[in-house]
């Protein structure tokens, strides 16, 4: 890494004189002379822009609050695709602009007031849970989630190369830009904010109540009977329903600003706490919040600082799987066994030879074995193997700046940011044996980081004449990041259920202490420039290097790339009819480069309990032994975009309309872990890391907003966000990378085992086991009716991702009265339902009763192996207990993903007071995530586990759809 002071690249950039403006109301660039904060902080007007940009105001995301703001923002910008997870209030949300575009990570850059910042997405151990069976820790939150709304001015988002170009290889998925508020001057006022949500769970899986337990369940002689309800015929209570309390969410915050000609001040504070839906679950935050803006010497040096706090604690957070999933042995539970007897306080009994709380639960048998692996009372895991997470989060940023001349300014800027996560699940004792140790068992996950940016700018708009504008920034930036990823595992508990690390015993199987510090550090140099001639036509031209310590054993430790904008104001160029108000088309190429993960071409040993293990965190391909793979050496991504739009502006600015179209490519993806399964040019290469691939995205992306009726009495606006993304798979492997059979086997991304890439296809796309099918497409049976699995487990089955999203808003005042709603729509795509099958196989699902009062299933477009159509129905329980279950035929399970919601709805009325002390309130009924106009899938085809790339659009006993529907104040002082 050099470690030379990176010498100032003399270089040009442009913004056309602008003033500063109110903040943007809605999810678009209304006004044609608004101001919008670009890369860097630099503020620019909304027309001399050469790239699209799509802005929101701070109401936008506090007119019906979520716990993580991102959240407020879904089904309000276009061509953005949030996903929330399974962590429920608080969780972590999965972002993509303009699609997936990476093996590693898609999520875009954050960026508050100018300055960058890290979430804790991208690096190994802090994308939350996979997709699996067996995860043992919940989603733990990310950075973003830490942010009060309130402390929110605007939010701007950037999503091609050529908007985020200045950002580096930070930005290669676009960047969202948060501005935060400040005080305004010659003014002191005093906000206070209240909100109280009730959530309830709904679109629970259709379970059914009327067939038993096969070999039922005998109290008496404690035989446990069957894990399964394939039984007689009978009635049995739903205990499911009643065992989801009713969540509530409150909300509050308080913030004070004032200001003079010299400084202004705004400090906030804010707090978030849950009860959730999940008995025992809760969630609490506080946030804190200061930021001074004060100018000294005549008004030349300005001095803006911000402060953010926040902690944050969780428990019994949902994770993902059966281990540990309370609604999976809820789901389960045999059917005409009484779930009363285990649950409430008599989940537990006080064992009188090991003096210890026992597990009440009906699959244990009287030696004290469990009837499976994956059983155990829900009460028993909420509060005998509960997980708490507490994140603590501190962000410090200063920018000092100086004008030099009229002209010509100096900025040198900075932030520093401390993130501690500390998840923790103690496992009793009397757990299932499977997940525990005999004095039970600790898991313990934590994430600490630390962030430090800074800069230094100078920013200039020397006057060159009457026509022509020109404005340049040149600046270096140097940005570092270190993570201490702790994993400990530990079944060896001297005292039983003392749940500390000094009672943990190091000997022997089922430990484990693994420490990871990755460390990562980039210096660049960056410049842009400008030009606008008679306001008419605009040109940008940006170029960045940047040298990265994650190219340390590279060939190349740097890397460079630039981009190249146009536009051109129509409707001051031509003479166009009145009802046009204003016309751009804009036109722009970029490439921007995204450098690797630490370590990736310096592998480090990897210790467990300070113990070598003879892995490393990376295998890079070796060219000292084998120049010959030179190319196939991991080194950065590159990202190669186009893009074209146009604005207008219709009836006297009432109608506003945004189209972009857009050509992103993506080559040198990374590919970890890569075999080859036979030979390259003679060689075997096993479990080795390279750059290869590329990934294509192309799309539309646009946005209308009509004030359909405009007066002080009553007012009507609609906005649309539409947009439709393409992707492809346009190389994996390079070409004799395998021999004979070619680019056969798809790569699995990080996060669970179904997501893959391969050539022809598209990001994410799931791959599973399906039915065997003869020549004419028909589904094979055995002579008994029963579907037989094809051959091929690794069978495409579908892409979970949408290819249209659409977004209709609407507005209306009718005098103090103001009424929204949000419809949000996604159309297209495939998800996978594992809950639904594991649910079919125990024949607990409602599908497999109606089966069973049927007759059995009926098979369409079946036939024998002889070529012989099959008509007939297969039984039920031989039929699900091939195609259900974690083995089963995943193709049978695949289901429409588009889903049509009423996203959010609010109806509110203003009360001017306008005394002494109190100016106004406002009192609102709320409502999220309100009601499904349109689903097929059993489960909320948006959910996420974690935020890695992989995981998308598979459910594995995930959290359940909830509504949210409540009330809120505002009041001004």
């Amino acid at each position: 890494m050099r470690k030379t002071v990176i010498p100032v690249l003399l270089a040009i950039s442009l913004s056309a004189y602008a003033q500063d403006t109110k903040k943007a109301d809605t999810a678009k660039t209304t006004k044609i002379e608004e101001v919008v904060v670009t890369s860097l902080g630099i503020k620019r007007q909304a027309r001399s822009l050469t790239y699209s940009s799509q802005q929101i105001g701070g109401d936008e995301l506090t007119e019906v609050k979520t716990p993580n703001l991102l959240n407020s923002i879904n089904g309000k910008v276009s061509n953005v695709q949030i996903n929330k997870t399974n962590g429920g209030v608080g969780g972590s949300v999965r972002i993509t602009m303009r699609g997936d575009k990476s093996t590693r990570n898609s999520q875009p850059l954050y960026v508050i007031d100018g300055v960058p910042i890290v979430n804790n997405t991208g690096i190994t151990g802090t994308g939350g849970p996979n997709v699996d069976y067996f995860s043992g820790m919940p989603d733990t939150g990310d950075v973003l989630s830490t942010i009060n709304p309130e402390d929110i001015e605007s939010i701007n988002f950037l999503k091609g190369a050529s908007a985020a170009a200045l950002y580096g290889s930070q930005g290669s998925n676009g960047a969202v830009l948060i501005v935060t508020k400040k005080g305004v001057a010659g003014r002191s006022s005093i906000a206070f904010s209240s909100s109280i949500t009730f959530d309830g769970v709904y679109n629970l899986p259709k379970l059914q109540n009327s067939y038993l337990q096969s070999t039922p369940y005998n109290a008496v002689t404690g035989a446990t009977g069957t894990y399964d309800s394939w039984g007689a015929k009978g009635a049995s209570k739903d205990y499911v329903k009643n065992f989801f309390d009713t969540g509530i969410t409150r909300i509050n915050s308080l913030s004070f600003q004032a200001g003079n000609e010299k400084t202004t001040n705004f400090f906030s504070l804010g707090s978030t706490n849950n009860t959730g839906v999940i008995p025992t679950s809760t969630f609490d935050q506080y946030n804190i919040n200061y930021r001074n803006s004060s100018k000294f010497l005549d008004d030349k040096l300005t001095l803006d600082a911000n402060i953010m706090a926040s902690l944050q604690n969780s428990k019994n957070r949902l994770t993902p799987g059966s281990y540990f999933s309370p609604i999976s042995n809820l789901y389960w539970l045999p059917r005409g066994i009484d779930f009363d007897q285990f649950s409430g306080d008599n989940y537990t009994y006080f064992n009188n030879t090991r003096f210890l709380p026992a597990q009440n639960w009906w699959a244990i048998r009287p030696d004290g074995g469990f009837e499976d692996s994956e059983t155990q009372n829900p009460y028993w895991i909420l509060n005998k193997n509960p997980v708490t997470t507490k994140n603590k989060n501190f962000y410090g940023s200063a920018s000092l700046s100086y004008a030099l001349n009229s002209w010509l300014t100096a900025k040198l800027r900075g932030n520093y940011n401390y993130y501690n996560s500390d998840t923790q699940r103690d496992i009793y004792a009397f757990s299932n044996n499977t997940v525990s140790g005999i004095n039970g068992k600790l898991s313990k996950n934590t994430i600490e980081k630390t962030t430090t940016y800074s800069d230094f700018i100078l920013a200039g708009s020397p006057k060159i004449s009457d026509n022509l504008s020109f404005d340049f920034t040149v600046g270096t930036s140097i940005s570092d990041l270190k993570y201490t990823i702790t994993n400990i595992e530990n079944n060896r508990l001297f005292t039983a259920n003392l749940f500390t690390l000094n009672n943990l015993a190091w000997n022997g199987e089922g430990n484990g202490y693994k420490i990871d510090t990755p460390h990562r550090q980039d210096q660049s140099v960056f410049a842009s420039a400008n030009f606008g001639y008679k306001r008419l036509l605009y040109l940008d031209l940006t170029y960045r290097v940047d040298w990265s310590s994650t190219l340390s054993k590279a060939p190349k430790n740097n890397f460079d790339y630039y981009s190249a904008g146009l536009n051109s104001i129509l409707s001051d160029v031509f003479k166009l009819p009145e009802a046009i108000n204003f016309w751009k088309v804009r036109a722009s190429y970029a490439t921007v480069g995204n450098a690797l993960d630490p370590t990736s071409t310096n592998p480090q040993p990897i210790f467990n309990g300070g113990i070598i293990t003879g892995s490393y965190s990376s295998a890079p391909v070796d060219i000292v032994n084998f120049p010959q793979f030179a190319y196939l050496f991991p080194k950065p991504e590159m990202n190669k975009t186009f893009e074209a739009g146009t604005e207008f502006r219709l009836f006297n600015n009432r109608l506003s309309f945004d189209f972009t179209y857009y050509n992103s490519n993506v080559s040198n993806q990374y590919l970890k872990n890569v075999s080859t399964g036979g030979s390259i040019y003679g060689t075997n290469l096993a479990g080795i890391d390279i750059s290869a691939g590329k990934i294509q995205n192309t799309g539309f992306e646009s946005s209308l907003s009509y004030k359909v009726l405009d007066s002080k009495k009553f007012g009507w606006t609609v906005a649309v966000n539409a947009s439709a993304n393409k992707n492809k798979i346009k190389e994996v492997f390079p070409v004799g990378f395998y021999t004979g059979s070619g680019d056969v086997k798809p790569f699995f991304l990080t996060g669970g085992g179904y997501n893959g890439i391969k050539v022809g296809g598209s990001f994410g796309d799931i791959y599973g086991t399906a039915f065997l099918r003869d020549a004419q497409g028909r589904i094979v049976v055995t002579a008994e009716g029963v579907p037989q699995l094809a051959a091929d487990r690794q069978t495409f089955l579908g892409n979970p991702n949408p290819k249209f999203m659409l977004g209709f808003n609407n507005t209306f005042n009718i005098g103090k009265v103001n009424i929204n709603f949000l419809i949000d729509g996604k159309f297209g795509g495939k998800v996978l339902g594992i809950t639904q099958a594991l649910n079919d196989k125990k024949g607990v699902s409602q599908v497999s009763a109606d089966a069973r009062d049927n007759g059995g299933v009926s098979i369409a477009n079946a036939a024998y192996a002889n070529g012989t159509a099959y008509t007939g129905k297969t039984d039920a329980r031989a039929y699900y207990d091939v195609v259900g279950g974690s083995g089963g035929i995943n193709e049978a399970y695949m289901y429409n993903a588009t889903n049509v919601r009423l996203r959010q709805a609010s109806i509110s009325y203003q009360f001017s007071i306008n005394g002494k002390y109190f100016k106004d309130a406002t009192l609102s009924l709320i409502g999220t995530n309100l009601f499904f106009l349109y689903n097929k899938a059993p489960f909320d085809p948006e959910q996420v586990s974690g935020v890695n790339p992989g995981g998308v659009g598979v459910d594995i006993l995930g959290m359940p759809v909830t509504r949210s529907i409540g009330f809120s104040v505002k009041a001004n002082f």
